[in-house]
């Protein structure tokens, strides 16, 4: 039986991949601070014999060696995600660099293979679409709070590539592109998908920043996480990047538009256009973000199953049950 051990599985994206390895036979081992994964999200599987939880920060590497155990590969998903300029860059650059770090001296010391979960903020403003894994990483100012995430990641797969070519640690990075579920945070860090089926279905005013004509490629979960399960079993992936996600692209104005035709709430839509400076300062909106999958099709066998649309109307549903049970 395979063992391995997923950091952030109370999130979004580990959640559902713990659903899936302990549907084929792996053992698993999640570790979260559950300062964003929440509880809900695991807990049917909290029985099984196959699962461990263990709460822990990534930053306290006794502990987290400790909750390891005896693995073969880790999935590292925990990170501090994106950051407007209130937002506190500091511990964004010490969580996603001195925990990769103390992730790979695990692996390192078990011979273990790690998934590292980077993110397509480190293309940055590159004009070079789609996003190639080998293309140029073009980031804006470093006065910007908001580059703190997409530094960060980059050093994180920088650092993963040392362990691989000096001690050997088979990594494989990859570069999610933005996704969504059910069980995606509600707030500004889980992305704006979730954020306006929120406030579509709660009657409230979709908060968009800019003018909305910036593109995004949305993936629904489930093809994150078969992504992730292709990386994890290929033996053709260590020492690669990939980009995971889906490449339909869609500005995030007429992403609103479709999710208030799928909700079908019979109220008007309400948007309210946010200047971007206001929440992000110096900080240069990447006005399109689109993946080329081509590497990922050809190395992993890795397609998009899910479209933009049916994504949209499952999470629209399950939230629409869970506002029920609240009320």
């Amino acid at each position: 039986m395979k063992k391995v051990l997923i950091t952030g599985v109370a999130g979004m994206i580990g959640s559902h991949l713990l659903d899936s390895l302990l549907g084929t036979g792996y053992k698993v081992t999640g570790i979260d601070n559950l300062k964003v994964g929440r509880m809900p999200n695991i807990k049917h599987n909290l029985d099984n014999i196959n699962f461990k939880f263990v709460k822990c920060d990534i930053l306290d590497p006794k502990k987290l060696e400790r909750a390891a155990g005896d693995i073969d590969t880790i999935v590292h998903l925990a990170a501090s995600k994106k950051i407007d300029e209130k937002g506190d860059a500091f511990n964004t650059l010490r969580i996603n660099a001195e925990g990769t770090r103390n992730v790979l001296e695990i692996a390192r010391k078990r011979r273990a293979k790690v998934i590292l979960a980077s993110t397509s903020d480190v293309y940055g403003v590159s004009r070079d679409l789609p996003f190639k894994e080998d293309g140029n990483l073009v980031i804006g100012p470093p006065t910007a709070k908001r580059w703190a995430y997409a530094a960060s990641k980059i050093y994180a797969e920088q650092l993963a590539f040392a362990y691989f070519k000096e001690f050997n640690v088979p990594v494989v990075v990859l570069r999610y592109f933005g996704s969504f579920s059910p069980r995606a945070s509600f707030s500004w860090s889980g992305g704006h998908v979730p954020l306006f089926i929120d406030a579509i279905l709660n009657d409230k005013e979709v908060l968009i920043h800019g003018d909305g004509k910036q593109t995004r490629s949305m993936a629904y979960v489930d093809d994150v996480v078969r992504g992730t399960v292709l990386a994890m079993e290929s033996p053709k992936a260590a020492g690669e990047i990939f980009n995971i996600g889906n490449d339909e692209e869609m500005s995030v104005a007429d992403t609103a538009y479709l999710i208030h035709k799928i909700a079908a709430t019979g109220k008007r839509l309400k948007i309210k256009f946010i200047p971007h400076k206001r929440i992000f300062g110096t900080y240069e909106e990447i006005t399109r973000r689109v993946p080329d999958l081509r590497k990922a099709k050809a190395v992993l066998g890795y397609r998009p199953g899910v479209k933009i649309t049916d994504g949209i109307r499952l999470t629209i549903e399950e939230r629409r049950r869970s506002l029920l049970k609240a009320r």
